[in-house]
């Protein structure tokens, strides 16, 4: 099987305004329009001879712990199955990057290839620095992370940050700020399997409940009458106002007490410290649902 050679280094001026405000972002936005991006190495494409199909996704499970995790160490070893994962996001050629299509397997398409090159990013620094990568801790690391390093998603050029303001602008559900994942340990955990069209749903739900529930998305403080939520609630709250607002959403999947209407809302520090299983963070247990 033929392969292609590793993408070059090239220069490409930013200009779009993000919608979803991360924090730094301004900042981000200015380094990015003054500077040039760079592309990441790319792995030679593994499916030049046909097109590639979410079929041919290859699960990540033997990668991911029970927590969602990811353990790079192992990653580092062996990463045949995310190269493969990237060579077929790249390739994939039955989707329409400007179509108005809002389909079960566009979004499971866009979710999958989001997580895949956002654990390819991140494994390529951790193997690069021996395991010793912190995470995208700095607004420097995460510039480069998110704006400057150039990826390939269906045959179009974009960037992680381009391409998560194309899924939230795209697909209005709300669920989806809890489908992808960041490389970081405050973004919601990966999830056991792929996003499938045909299970597209019920997976939504389930890592809307888990990051709510189980990874500390909302949890009361004080005396019940303020809810300490993750700043992605913050975020995307344009999104979540199509919804009903942030505590309906919130109710839809809580365990334990709901929210009040009168309940006041604050908002978490953001980890941005790699996820890892390794992670000093890893063995601390979330507060349970109240």
């Amino acid at each position: 099987m033929g392969s292609r050679p590793a993408i070059k280094f090239a220069t490409q001026v930013y200009s779009a305004v993000p919608s979803v405000q991360h924090p730094g972002w301004s900042l981000m936005r200015h380094l990015a329009c003054s500077s040039g991006a760079q592309f990441e190495d790319l792995p030679p494409s593994a499916v030049e001879e046909s097109p590639g199909t979410p079929a041919r996704l290859r699960s990540l499970r033997p990668l991911i712990n029970s927590s969602g995790l990811v353990r790079y160490g192992l990653l580092i070893e062996d990463p045949s199955l995310l190269l493969h994962n990237v060579a077929v996001v790249q390739d994939y050629a039955e989707l329409d990057w400007g179509s108005k299509e809002n389909s079960a397997r566009n979004i499971a398409f866009y979710c999958n290839a989001y997580n895949i090159w956002s654990m390819y990013l991140a494994f390529k620094k951790m193997r690069k620095h021996g395991l010793a990568w912190k995470g995208q801790t700095t607004i420097k690391a995460r510039s480069k992370f998110f704006y400057f390093t150039n990826i390939i998603v269906a045959g179009q050029k974009t960037t992680l940050l381009k391409l998560e303001k194309h899924i939230f602008d795209k697909f209005h559900d709300p669920r989806v700020y809890f489908a992808i994942n960041s490389a970081s340990w405050s973004s919601p955990r990966l999830p056991k399997d792929l996003f499938d069209a045909n299970q597209l749903q019920s997976q939504l739900d389930e890592q809307a409940s888990m990051f709510i529930n189980r990874q500390g998305g909302c949890v009361f403080e004080k005396d019940d009458t303020v809810a300490s939520l993750s700043s992605i609630f913050k975020w995307g709250k344009a999104n979540f106002a199509r919804g009903g607002g942030i505590p309906s959403f919130v109710n839809k999947y809580k365990q334990g007490q709901q929210l009040p209407e009168s309940v006041k809302l604050e908002f978490q520090p953001f980890d941005w410290s790699v996820n890892w299983d390794n992670n000093a963070r890893a063995n601390m247990q979330s507060s349970p649902a109240r």
